[in-house]
């Protein structure tokens, strides 16, 4: 049975899996019933700029979690470059031998590796892999996946027949901050200031200002008060659709937040451990006053998120990008620097208030609290007037907000102090034997036993017999451990005596055996270190041969043959395909998204491309969409399944795990290539692709100059060297949530989406016109949408390399892409014309002679007036 099998159970409990990013937060949610963690170690962590954990500290915490019966996921969930694997392998040995559960996986290199070399470890599909349908849930279960954390996007429609269709464990967030972009999708905060999402880094641009305008930069939500965070979902929510999610089928339920601070951890956990211990009991479910802690304690408004279907305005917080607390009253008065104020809630000293004032937003710490008699006072209750010192600019009616609730919090940290942990395990323990002979300590916790004897011998007692009362009171000083004494059994006489070091070294000594079961699984299979570096050399001589060779013999020592360099442009339009054959390009690649701004392209228009092309010399490329939700996959596959069976067929370039899926299960022999957002960072992403029969793969766009070497196998990749950089991909629409629906009278479907009165997601205000976001710098994102009513973001400049084709070609790379869906034939066909010529002499060793660079770069410039930027071909990302 492989690891993907052993998931296939059906669901009868959902694991609370709870976040840690410090070891105080692991605290809070052991301690608080969560029944996994998981957390990060100080690399390969999507979450770089959380505490984390390092060397003896993950040590404690996979023991300590482990201790109180808590599994530990942990996060190996980035983009990992060449240079880091020898730190990777080291790290992921630590977790293996340290007993973790399983580690949270992106990088499709680093999956294959955990399988080739350390199969012994289960892996989780992280979010970050963009895995929202059946194919790609098949494909993972191919790669060795022993769960998959579904993208957020998925709606329980999906959930449910994706569930019946896998063997894979399901798991879905449903408490938190949500992102706005597709998880692993997003270069956003990458390309605007190099700090990847995809290497742990995001620096949230999505929470930043912005204004929607048009080609002329009018503001077009100018009047309607929406708010400037254009892009900030609300944060999620499923508390209360925990039995639909059971009934689903969904085994783990995650809760976002390791870069929060323990408290809202221990208060997120807690309510949760009640809402789904009610579930599987029957007990009482969550309280108004659980639900007011639960928003209390940090929100942005909350939202079910996609989960009931597409939610529109209804899913954002346009408004704010941070906590906004809990709505504690509106100011009745202002007199003499204080307000008062009708309260909604309980108010304390200590209290954090933010004041909604006519000139923004004040916070302040309440020091001091007077009824409306003047008596100064701690607290006040609900319907109460609270008068409150404040010097700032308040006004009768604003709104006054309870951003930090002294009293939870207190609450929250009290949960998890150091010596007063309430999650212990129940023991047993019997005491036996007879005067003159070795007493016999037995503990049983669940099925694990073990036993100890006294090193001296039991006496008769003179005067003062072990007694029941005093044996449970020393056996029972379990202290710190995670263990509480719940039953003693005594096979011993009544006359017996046995010094007291004797009987508090036997209970030592069985704590300590317990513990070294705990640590010691019996699922564990121990591999040795050396062993461990035997296959990590083997691999990497096999990865180094394939990423070089592709697919030929890996023990063929001939020398390679010589690989034509070749230019592929990439575009949207059918009808521009003349002009670029006429242009002189290699290879085209059409289709993709299903652009608003696009005729939907018919199949006999592409076999009729298929044709043209190839009876020009000319390779021919299907491009999938980047995104696909179970029912567009299913369409997908369809329409592949007629062209399987077409005499000239094309080859297909896929984004996702799911288009491999796909083209593999139609017949293994049909041509495929990986675009650049199924991401290849590394050789081993590469071996991969290469070892299950892609014959290409295009380059991450995240890579510098200093990491293509080793990823320039001749013949086996592509670079993107010019055109659009897409940034964003979103479900939700910002055209359709604001300009083509009413904000203030939405009608819902059956599935609880926002419609129109035409029964539309709205009204089609994406058809004409152009469209940007602009942000506080006055840089214009292009914002468009396509047939799914999905929302694309461009960076506001084209990525352009043509100064840089030598470097490339000196790299040993030998295929270029330009990237030009947005682009007119004629935009399309000049380009390819400039950088056929150029990239021909440099890709032969020639020197391109400056003034014609810049000939060409003027060219371009005239084209392309919006501007251009090399993107990480120099800087690269942080690491």
């Amino acid at each position: 049975m492989t690891i993907a099998d052993q998931g296939k159970k059906k669901v009868s409990k959902i694991e609370l899996l709870a976040p840690a990013g410090d070891f105080e937060a692991l605290k809070a949610a052991v301690e608080n019933g969560a029944d996994a963690v998981y957390l990060g170690g100080k690399l390969f962590n999507a979450r770089a700029s959380a505490a984390n954990f390092a060397g003896e500290e993950l040590k404690k915490a996979i023991y300590y979690a482990h201790e109180r019966l808590v599994k530990v996921y942990v996060t190996v969930n980035v983009l990992v470059a060449d240079s880091e694997f020898p730190q990777l392998e080291d790290f992921l040995y630590e977790l293996y031998t340290l007993g973790a559960d399983a580690v949270i996986v992106q990088d499709i290199g680093v999956a294959r590796f955990i399988r080739e070399v350390l199969p012994e470890m289960k892996i989780h599909a992280s979010t970050q892999m963009t895995v929202n349908n059946s194919y790609g849930l098949r494909q993972l279960e191919e790669m060795g996946f022993a769960r998959v954390v579904l993208a957020r996007e998925t709606t329980r429609e999906e959930i449910k027949k994706m569930a019946a269709e896998t063997n894979l464990e399901l798991e879905v967030f449903g408490h938190g901050a949500l992102c706005i972009c597709y998880s692993g999708q997003c270069l956003m905060s990458s390309y605007i200031g190099a700090r990847s999402g995809n290497r742990g880094r995001c620096a949230q641009p999505c929470r930043l200002a912005y204004r929607l305008v048009d080609s002329k930069n009018r503001d077009l939500l100018d009047g309607l008060n929406l708010g400037d965070h254009l892009l900030s979902p609300r944060d999620l929510n499923l508390s209360d659709h925990l039995a639909e999610m059971q009934r689903l089928g969904i085994c783990s339920l995650k809760l976002e937040g390791r870069m929060k601070r323990a408290e809202y951890v221990a208060t997120v956990v807690r309510i949760y451990r009640k809402a789904l211990d009610a579930l599987q009991d029957g007990g009482p479910g969550l309280t108004d006053q659980d639900r007011y802690e639960l928003t209390q304690i940090f929100n942005r408004d909350f939202t079910t998120g996609y989960f009931h279907g597409y939610q529109g305005a209804g899913m954002m917080s346009f408004s704010r990008p941070n906590n906004r607390g809990t709505m504690l009253g509106r100011i009745q008065e202002v007199k003499r620097g204080r307000i008062f104020l009708k309260l909604e809630n309980t108010l304390h000293t200590g209290d954090g208030l933010e004041i909604w004032t006519g000139r923004g937003r004040e916070g302040i710490t309440v020091q001091k609290i007077y009824n409306s008699a003047g008596r100064e006072v701690e607290s006040a209750a609900r319907g109460e007037t609270a008068v409150i010192e404040f010097r700032g600019a308040a006004r009768k009616g604003d709104r006054v907000f309870k951003t930090y609730d002294r009293e939870l919090m207190a609450k929250a940290n009290l949960s998890y102090q150091e010596g007063k942990e309430k999650r212990k395990r129940p023991l047993k323990m019997v005491l036996s034997g007879r005067i003159d002979t070795r007493l016999r300590l037995e503990a049983i916790d669940g099925e694990q036993r073990v036993a100890v004897e006294s090193s001296s011998l039991a006496q008769k007692a003179l005067n003062k017999p072990l007694t029941y009362d005093y044996l449970w009171q020393q056996l029972g000083r379990l202290g710190n451990t995670p263990f509480i004494l719940a039953e003693l059994e005594l096979e011993i006489p009544e006359n017996i005596i046995l010094p007291v070091s004797e009987i508090n070294n036997l209970r030592r000594q069985a704590v300590t055996l317990l513990l070294e079961k705990t640590h010691n699984r019996q699922d564990f299979s121990p591999v040795n270190y050396q062993e461990y570096q035997k296959r990590c050399r083997q691999w990497r001589q096999k990865i180094e041969i394939k990423s070089r060779h592709g697919a030929a013999d890996s023990e063929n020592t001939k020398s390679p043959e010589i690989i034509k360099p070749q230019l592929t442009v990439a575009v949207s339009d059918i009808k521009s395909i003349p002009a670029l054959v006429k242009s002189r390009a290699d290879r085209i690649i059409i289709g993709g998204e299903h652009w608003r701004f696009r005729p939907p392209l018919k199949l006999q228009e592409l076999q009729e491309a298929v044709d043209f092309c190839l009876g020009q010399g000319v390779d021919l490329l299907w491009r999938l969409p980047r995104i696909m939700n179970e029912e567009q996959s299913q369409k997908i596959f369809a329409q592949l399944s007629k062209i399987s069976v077409w005499p000239r067929r094309p080859a297909v370039m896929v984004s996702n795990l799911a288009g491999i899926q796909m083209i593999r299960s139609l017949d293994p022999r049909w041509a495929w290539e990986t675009d650049h957002y199924l991401y290849v960072f590394n050789q081993a992403a590469l071996y991969w692709i290469l070892s299950i029969g892609g014959q290409r793969a295009a380059l991450s766009t995240e890579l510098s100059k200093e990491q293509l070497p080793r990823l320039a196998s001749p013949g086996h990749v592509e670079m993107l060297v010019f055109g659009d950089m897409e940034m964003m991909i979103s479900e939700f629409c910002l055209l359709g949530a604001t300009l083509g629906q009413s904000l203030t009278n939405k009608a819902r479907s059956r599935d609880n989406s926002y419609l129109n009165n035409s029964g539309q997601r709205c009204s089609g205000i994406c058809h004409g016109g152009e469209f940007f976001l602009q942000d506080r710098l006055a840089y214009k994102f292009p914002l468009v949408t396509d047939r799914e009513c999905r929302m694309h973001i461009f960076n506001s400049k084209k990525l352009n390399l043509i100064t840089e084709l030598n470097k490339i070609a000196e790299i040993g790379l030998r295929h270029i892409r330009l990237e030009l869906p947005r682009a007119t034939e004629g935009q399309a066909a000049e380009t390819v014309r400039i950088f056929k010529e150029l990239w021909t002499e440099a890709a032969e060793g020639s020197l391109i002679d400056e003034a014609k660079t810049q000939a060409a770069l003027h060219k371009l410039e005239l084209l392309y007036p919006e501007g251009f930027t090399k993107g990480h071909f120099y800087r690269g990302v942080l690491a």
